[in-house]
């Protein structure tokens, strides 16, 4: 393996990146539990609207056994502020993974391809060793250390599991890919964008890369795991969201249609219209 691509993995800005050179890093921290393994942190601001739900990633390159290195990235959402998230990097060195045999790590489905970033999961249990994580002290003495070393392997561990049970198969005839559960999985947080994002309409421009899928993918495996074009789905949401503002919370056409983002009154009430052959105003309390 090229030395450059290890020493690239080793060194690069994890927010960057997951999120883009424009993110602005508000505090960075750096610590080695031991000489094989690195843990680095960022608090990052990031425009709220364009913030991709929190997810994990695991890297590993093809290459010699001897070379093998991973690296594991995760972004979480911070508790409290708002646009505000948290981005952890783990790297094991070449010599952390030397300790084993090659036939012991090319048989992991996650150690064996030539990947770039697989999305792996972010379970409750996963963000808990994140959140333990968080909390250690980057001066810490020898147990505080063996800590944070058991924490890291968790990490790689649950990671390495995740991509090997995303073998598992379903009956998905219209889309082939949707048999892997990593790009299911992709396209279901897609869909929980959609239900917190129902007074905007969002590109599939935008929720593609939001949830790191490629957009063709993303139409035809949404209409084929939920019967609705993502416009459709949307549109539905905003609908159905109306319904509530009008008949239980009792506002007014005019603040519905602000509420839900429609550019003016008349484009609401058409829309409304065609979804449910009534006007908006039939249904004020």
């Amino acid at each position: 393996m090229n030395k450059s691509i290890i020493q690239q993995m080793k060194t690069q800005n994890a927010a960057q990146f997951l999120l883009g050179s424009d993110v602005l890093v508000v505090d960075a921290q750096n610590w080695t539990p031991n000489q094989h393994i690195t843990i680095q942190s960022w608090m990052v601001n990031y425009p709220e609207q364009h913030l991709p739900i929190q997810f994990g990633q695991i890297i590993c390159p093809k290459m010699d056994h001897k070379d093998a290195a991973i690296q594991l990235m995760y972004l979480k959402h911070h508790v409290t502020a708002k646009s505000t998230a948290l981005i952890y990097s783990i790297y094991f060195e070449p010599e952390f993974l030397a300790q084993w045999d090659e036939q012991s790590i090319f048989s992991e489905e996650a150690l064996n391809e030539n990947n770039a970033g697989l999305q792996v999961a972010f379970c409750p249990e996963t963000q808990a060793i994140i959140e333990e994580l968080s909390n250690c002290n980057p001066v810490s003495n020898f147990s505080q250390k063996l800590r944070q070393m058991e924490l890291s392997v968790q990490l790689m561990r649950k990671a390495i599991d995740h991509i090997g049970a995303a073998n598992d198969t379903y009956t998905v005839p219209a889309c082939g890919f949707l048999s892997n559960n990593t790009e299911r999985d992709k396209v279901l947080q897609a869909r929980e964008i959609l239900e917190g994002a129902f007074d905007q309409m969002l590109s599939i421009k935008e929720l593609a890369r939001r949830v790191a899928i490629n957009e063709c993918y993303l139409k035809k495996g949404f209409k084929a795991m939920f019967g609705k074009t993502i416009n459709e789905f949307q549109q539905q949401l905003r609908i159905s969201k109306a319904k509530n503002l009008l008949q239980i919370d009792g506002l007014t056409v005019s603040e519905v249609a602000n509420t839900l983002g429609y550019s003016s009154i008349s484009h609401f009430s058409t829309a409304f219209k065609k979804a449910t052959n009534m006007k908006p105003c039939e249904l004020l309390k």
